[in-house]
């Protein structure tokens, strides 16, 4: 690091990574005997360059334009991005104060470890599927998503079919059942009802609103010529 750093500046720059930052485990091969090589990183992009500027006062880093461009009217983005080396003596720190991200920053410490002094040996077999292995397991981290139900109000209430107590919730007002099997009971009970006291299934606008006319029992139109 460039300087001390207060741990509520860590945790500041922490909260700036669970947002818009990066954590990856890159899979290359190398020139020289084109073997494959693993090599962890990360990054924050911001469209804020005062924001990267201060963070990189605290921490170092690299700051460069990402070559994606956006349509007119949305600045550039920016990238303020970590060696290897930079990022296996950060992210430790901030690793106690990480949320979002702390899944993947155990995982790429976990990987660093193993890494630390196989640099320059050949890589077995056994250690590139670990290195496979933390690998896919950042990216699966990544696509984790999720959704939030507000709680809202709920209370006990009786089923309208069975009687049976059933929870409520202001989320879903008009659940009036159970289960779905009451509501289908309910549902034939009144189809029942309505044949066995002859009102026609036509009753209502919901067939009318479908174009189906009702047969009244009058007779038919005749169709003929006025003289």
């Amino acid at each position: 690091m460039t300087q001390e750093v207060t741990e509520i500046e860590l945790a500041y720059i922490a909260g700036i990574l669970d947002g818009e930052g990066t954590l990856v485990i890159g899979k290359h091969s190398k020139r020289e005997n084109r073997c494959e090589a693993y090599r962890g990183y990360m990054a924050i992009a911001n469209t804020h360059i005062p924001l990267l500027e201060y963070i990189q006062s605290r921490i170092g880093g690299k700051i460069h334009p990402q070559k994606k461009r956006y349509k007119d009217g949305i600045c550039d983005c920016y990238t303020l991005s970590y060696s290897a080396n930079k990022t296996r003596d950060i992210l430790p720190k901030l690793l106690a104060y990480l949320v979002v991200k702390k899944d993947q920053a155990e995982v790429l410490l976990a990987f660093f470890e193993r890494q630390a002094g196989n640099a320059s040996a050949p890589i077995s077999s056994e250690l590139l599927e670990f290195y496979e292995e933390c690998r896919v397991k950042i990216k699966r981290l990544k696509k984790i998503r999720y959704s939030y139900e507000s709680p809202g109000r709920s209370e006990l209430r009786k089923c309208s079919q069975c009687g049976k107590e059933f929870t409520w919730s202001s989320s879903n007002p008009m659940r009036l059942y159970c289960s779905n099997w009451c509501k289908r009971k309910t549902h034939w009970t009144r189809s029942n009802h309505r044949i066995a006291v002859g009102i026609p299934a036509w009753s209502g606008l919901s067939g009318i609103q479908r174009g189906e006319v009702p047969n009244l029992g009058l007779p038919p139109l005749t169709q003929g010529v006025t003289r």
